[in-house]
């Protein structure tokens, strides 16, 4: 039986919907450096000189005095660089307001079952109470996010398949040192593909996730939050508007004999204008630039994702961390290149959350530490080889040197 809503539950739905809403919620602000007595100029200005950085994309942000005031310090921000699997964050970003979606939906007590949930988001005329063609496109069976295979409607409060259950953290590392196969897909919920993703930076499990997600709704929420917000192709360029590698449209979803299969990967879009050159392309579905991952950063930092705290606690719940630095046996998550470096300057490191990108020799670096006492994040972006050095020592040194202008007297 088709479902059956008037004009004034459409509207109260689509109110309940982050990217629908209206009047628009507020975008994340542009970083900017700061300046007067609290600027990091003095500290960090000798950094981008540096041969080994002047061509590189830095964001630093210094939350060890005020975490809701930090210090700033950009460095060639405005540059859309490829994010290499750092653009997962979009695919966390998009699940985990999802569920504020989703959660906030289920509180009205219209739609209340998976099948009206799925009908529901696949709806054309819910979609269309946006003005953008890209999001109106979410109206058909095959784009929208297909609720059912990711959520357990059952509880008052919906959550991930999975979510109630501890990760296993060994089983995550193991998974992720052989790499997942589609074979192994079914047996694992989407709460564990999302750690894959980006713990381990799994690139089945990513685009697992993206598929049941949809890149149409992973672009809307990037652009809705203002990571994609370009001038003359410059700025904030976050955009993942694809996957990491193309979707086995003949795996199910789960284990049992009934459940649907994997979709093919539609609205796919590129960034036309990327500094690098990959394969002879300036084109990339995974554009970035280190002024909007600086602004992701923020927000995740200080609870200004979705729902506040338990938004970001998702987010963070599926980045790397300290076991990335395999101080002791057992789980390790993927290593970051400037945790890596703080850690091998002497430092002692006690807290992270990282998402580190690799495509070929390019490396991006999304990290947040707290070490020495000061609690701190960077973002570096085109982290190439050059004469002399590589790019794994270049990110490494990037970490080394920041933290060393931080904590000098």
């Amino acid at each position: 039986m088709a479902l059956q809503l008037n004009d004034a539950q459409l509207r109260q739905i689509a109110d309940a919907i982050f990217v629908l809403k209206q009047p628009a919620p507020p975008v994340l602000p542009k970083p900017v450096n700061t300046i007067g007595a609290k600027s990091l100029a003095a500290r960090l200005d000798p950094i981008k000189a540096q041969p080994e950085f002047k061509d590189l994309s830095i964001g630093v942000v210094d939350f060890t005095a005020d975490p809701m005031d930090p210090k700033i310090w950009l460095h060639q921000e405005d540059e859309p660089w490829r994010m290499c699997s750092s653009g997962k964050l979009g695919i966390l970003l998009a699940a985990a307001q999802l569920r504020e979606d989703v959660r906030a939906v289920r509180a009205l007590n219209i739609v209340t079952t998976a099948a009206e949930f799925d009908e529901l988001f696949a709806l054309p005329k819910l979609w269309r109470h946006s003005n953008d063609s890209k999001v109106r496109a979410l109206g058909a069976k095959a784009n929208a996010p297909r609720i059912s295979t990711m959520f357990d409607l059952s509880g008052a409060v919906p959550d991930y398949f999975g979510a109630a259950t501890p990760i296993d953290l060994q089983k995550m590392t193991n998974i992720g040192i052989a790499h997942l196969r589609w074979a192994g897909v079914p047996a694992l919920t989407m709460w564990e593909r999302l750690n894959l993703t980006g713990a381990q930076s799994d690139n089945v499990a990513a685009t697992t996730c993206v598929s049941e997600i949809g890149v149409g709704y992973m672009k809307a929420v990037q652009r809705a939050y203002g990571l994609f917000a370009p001038t003359n192709g410059r700025g904030m360029t976050m955009l993942l508007s694809q996957a990491y590698g193309q979707p086995n449209v003949t795996t199910r979803v789960t284990t049992s004999p009934a459940a649907p299969k994997y979709r093919r990967l539609r609205n796919i879009e590129s960034n036309f204008r990327v500094k690098d050159v990959y394969e002879g392309s300036r084109a990339s579905g995974q554009s970035g630039s280190a002024a909007a991952l600086t602004a992701y950063m923020i927000a995740l930092m200080q609870d200004k994702i979705g729902a506040g705290k338990s938004t970001c606690d998702m987010i963070r719940t599926h980045l790397a961390d300290i076991t990335g630095l395999g101080l002791m046996p057992g789980p390790t998550t993927t290593l970051s290149l400037i945790v890596d470096g703080v850690h091998a300057s002497g430092a002692t490191v006690t807290k992270c959350h990282t998402k580190l990108g690799i495509l070929g020799r390019l490396r991006c670096e999304f990290a947040y530490l707290e070490a020495d006492g000061h609690n701190y994040a960077v973002i570096g972006m085109g982290i190439l080889p050059r004469p002399g050095m590589d790019e794994v020592d270049r990110g490494r040194k990037l970490g080394m040197d920041i933290h060393a202008a931080l904590i000098a007297p």
